[in-house]
């Protein structure tokens, strides 16, 4: 089981002082103090001091102090205005936070300037402020790899009076690791990670620095996850069930979950969260991070029916470590990720150069050995066509002190390498990445990042869903996830000995940012139930904009949308069911409105929502309208399979067909719902005519609704989102594409057999087969086959799978293993093993199509090997 996170930046305790310019946006390394919320606006010289006027204007602004004399300015304080808002004001020379001054000791920790701006996104700087709420009298649980309660912004404190940690235990200890699973638990859940640290602050922080969601409620941690076994922590899924169920034991409101594997709700982790929805407790799941493998990655427990699954949105302001570029054109920060390593940070005190991994410019990807001598230097590559850990391995071997790998599409990506190279790895931005490789073409360019400095950035791809967030649907085509959060490079505690604070991506970040706003929603509503927590929290989302279309991201990608619980908190209306997964459409003339006939022969499906009036004293009017989302594929326009989907419409440029995005048609005008009062509405949703079936498009959208209360003047939004598929789900092919060279078997050297008449397995003689699954299968078995009867003599070691993930070369899951010797096993378990008699052999593998009969030969996908010699 895996934790749901992309990687951590540690920071440094003891720091100097230090501000790097970015644009006009000055920003202070972290460990310096800053007051929330809070600016000096720098004017130009020649601006005068009625300028200040400009500001006094601002309705989300209060000017404190107007500085006339020794500083050209003026100070403000807003929690509602990103300050890049402020520093691109005509006249602005510098906009910089304000700091505390402390005496001249060791800093103790690093400040955060983004949480007011990511809280006011979501809503949940107004519900703190301006509904007083902060999770008090809600108890929340959080499975995962214990907490660091020693940290002062945590509580510094464990299960004493007044403590926010009341609840929780350790399951498994230090000692716990893969190749030897010793269970000694330790007295309380001390963490050893930094996950769970980084979770619960996210959750639980108390401030200055980290401003949780639910800093009032009350907590529980159940530790269930090793200490780091290399680069990563685990947790097996019978422990992970103890810690679950013990959070449930203790009466815990809320269950916090970061952590997942690509898979489907029926196993047990899913079954058992399931059920704890059913008994009234609110459970919270990372979607997953397999976004590289596209649609239908999404992990279980995520899945599982009931569970609140989150996806993530990259944060909008990054604390990151930054590099310093210089060439030709100067010097210039640039943003680097976490190291794919946490043991070999990039830290280099004095310019280093740059160099491309041939002289001559070719093998920018640097996946083939360097030509060039890369000693004293650092390799810079681009991100593509093999592993991180070849390319590190080759700039290694080429003598190269680090790596610097620009990314292949907008965003930064966390990277992660297991090679056992001792030389420090880091990505940036494909946008600096494409500057330093022309600055580097035209002559020699340097870096250097001196060691515990960090900056804050703005992020290009901020509000937008993070690259790394798994996509929906479920394996049987219901929508998730259901909702999206903050989970991009967001800044929480850490483990102390680390230097208290990192930045973490990962949807492990997005699911306790849920959880607290669940918290927030139980506090306002304790009466409400776990459904009408949901449906308020999807319904109140708002659908994210894909710059790319200018169509909303597919609810497939981004469920809801942005979370808003203000919103969620303040609403009177609740729409049921909160998603339509559209899973059982017609193909024919529509039935059941004659209005719709005209429309011909489509696909389409009738869905009723029922519309619930809250309010006990005024009367709502309603109409409804179509928000139409991108379609997306997993095949390219000539056919060939993609992992990153094919999105429709390709571009925001030109004009986008009706037939070609989701309809949706209703009722004309309004409707009235009196108080206290529930209307059922059909509606009927029409999949994209004009794209082809062949191309299987996912499609989706919003039942957009806007409601108009008796004798108030503004309006609300609400959505439900929903999707189907533009075809015949259960036709689509499973087994991966013949480009990814699977399935395949291999010799003990991993290389391919192309002759299998040449195999022979023997005792000490056996080979692989793998293969890969484009779309989660239901079951899949891999027999081996006697060529000359027909007839299968036993399943192949591993052969036998029930509720298989999808497989992609990135995902958690890059393909799947069997092993061909000279036994087989007579029963799935693979315990019962027989000698396989000598002759002419084949392999089978057979793998479930969507929705196929388990008892049905023509409801799989089959391919057969070539024969090869069992002696």
């Amino acid at each position: 089981m895996q934790i749901l996170a992309l990687g951590a930046l540690a920071v440094a305790s003891c720091l100097g002082i230090l501000g790097v310019e970015a644009g006009r946006l000055m920003s202070y390394p972290p460990h310096v103090r800053t007051k929330r919320g809070a600016y000096i606006v720098e004017f130009d010289s020649h601006i005068s001091s009625a300028h200040v006027s400009k500001f006094q204007g601002m309705s989300d602004i209060a000017v404190s102090h107007h500085y006339t004399k020794a500083f050209n300015g003026i100070s403000v304080s807003t929690e509602n205005i990103d300050p890049t808002h402020l520093a691109n004001v005509d006249g602005v020379k510098r906009v910089w936070p304000v700091r505390y001054y402390r005496p001249a000791a060791c800093p103790r920790g690093a400040s955060n300037s983004t949480d007011a701006y990511l809280h006011h996104m979501t809503g949940v700087e107004r519900a703190l402020k301006e509904l007083g709420l902060n999770g008090k009298g809600v108890k929340i649980g959080i499975v995962d790899s214990g907490v660091d309660y020693n940290h002062p912004e945590l509580g510094a404190c464990w299960k004493t009076e007044g403590c926010p940690w009341q609840y929780g235990q350790d399951f498994v200890g230090d000692k716990y690791t893969q190749a030897n699973p010793v269970i000694e638990p330790n007295p309380t859940p001390m963490d050893c990670d930094g996950h769970g640290t980084h979770v619960s602050g996210i959750l639980a922080g108390q401030g200055p620095q980290v401003h949780g969601v639910a800093p009032g409620a009350t907590y529980g941690m159940y530790r269930v996850f090793s200490c780091p076994d290399g680069t990563e922590s685990f947790a097996s899924d019978d422990i992970i069930l103890q810690g679950i169920e013990a959070a449930h034991k203790d009466g815990l409101d809320i269950i916090s979950l970061s952590l997942g594997e690509s898979g489907w709700p029926e196993e047990p982790i899913g079954v058992a969260t399931a059920k704890i929805v059913e008994d009234g407790v609110v459970v919270v799941a990372a979607a997953g991070n397999d976004g590289a493998g596209g649609l239908l990655t999404t992990s279980s427990p995520a899945v599982a029916h009931g569970v609140i699954s989150v996806g993530s949105i990259d944060n909008w302001n990054v604390t990151a470590k930054p590099a310093i570029v210089t060439s030709d054109q100067g010097s210039k920060p640039v943003m680097l990720s976490t190291p794919g390593n946490a043991n070999y940070t990039f830290d280099f005190e004095s310019d280093v150069p740059l160099a491309f991994p041939d002289s001559n410019g070719a093998n920018l990807n640097g996946c083939s050995k360097f030509s060039s001598d890369l000693a004293g230097k650092i390799a810079f590559v681009k991100r593509g066509d093999c592993t991180f850990n070849d390319k590190i391995t080759n700039a290694y071997e080429a003598g190269a002190d680090g790596v610097l790998c620009y990314n292949n599409e907008s965003g930064l990506l966390g990277p992660t390498t297991t090679v056992p190279v001792p030389i420090p790895f880091v990505m940036i931005s494909e946008k600096d990445g494409v500057y330093i490789a022309d600055r580097l073409a035209a002559g020699p360019v340097f870096v250097k990042s001196p060691k515990g400095e960090y900056e804050t950035f703005s992020s290009e791809t901020g509000g937008q869903m993070s690259s790394f967030s798994a996509y929906g649907p479920s394996p049987e085509l219901d929508m998730y996830p259901l909702i999206s959060a903050p989970g991009g490079n967001i800044w929480s505690t850490y483990l102390l000995k680390d230097g208290g604070y990192a930045s973490i991506s990962g949807t492990s970040m997005a699911a306790p940012y849920i959880s607290g706003t669940a918290a927030l929603i139980k506090q306002a509503h304790p009466e409400l139930s776990v459904e009408d927590i949901t449906r308020l929290l999807i319904s109140t989302g708002k659908p994210i904009t894909d710059p790319s279309t200018s169509l909303k991201f597919s609810p497939f990608r981004s469920g809801g949308g942005l979370v808003n619980v203000y919103d969620a908190i303040q609403s009177r209306v609740q729409f049921d069911p909160p998603v339509l997964s559209i899973n059982d459409s017609k193909v024919g003339p529509i039935n059941g409105d004659s209005k719709l006939t005209s429309l011909g022969t489509v696909r389409w499906a009738a869905r009723t929502i029922t519309v619930h009036n809250y309010d006990s004293k005024k009367h709502m009017e309603i109409s409804l309208d179509n928000m139409a989302g991108n379609s997306m594929s997993s095949l390219l326009a000539n056919g060939s399979f993609t992992y990153k989907p094919r999105v429709w419409p390709a571009d925001a440029t030109g004009n986008v067909p009706d037939d070609t995005v989701p309809q949706v048609y209703s009722f004309n005008g309004k409707k009235v719902i009196k108080p206290g009062q529930s209307d059922s509405i059909t509606v009927f949703i029409v999949a994209p005519k004009g794209l082809k079936d062949a191309e299987q498009w996912y499609y989706g959208g919003f039942v957009e609704f806007t409601v108009q209360w008796q004798n108030e003047k503004t309006t609300s939004k609400y959505n439900v989102p929903y999707g189907g598929y533009n075809g015949d789900y259960a036709a689509q092919q499973v087994l991966s594409p013949v480009s990814d060279g699977l399935p395949a078997i291999v010799d003990s050297t991993g290389n391919p057999i192309q002759d299998l008449s040449t195999l022979v397995i023997k005792e000490n003689v056996t080979a692989t087969l793998l293969y890969g699954l484009s779309m989660p299968s239901r079951l899949v078995e891999v027999n081996m086959v006697n060529s000359d009867t027909g007839e299968s003599v036993g399943y192949i070691y591993n052969g036998y799978m029930d509720y298989a993930p999808k497989t992609c070369p990135q995902c958690t899951v890059p393909h799947i293993s069997t092993t061909i010797w000279s036994y087989v096993s007579t029963d799935k378990e693979g315990k019962d093993n027989v000698k396989v008699p000598a002759g002419k052999y084949h392999a089978l593998l057979r793998a479930l199509l969507p929705r196929g009969d388990i008892s049905n030969d023509k409801d799989y996908q089959v391919w057969k090997s070539g024969d090869f010699t069992v002696a």
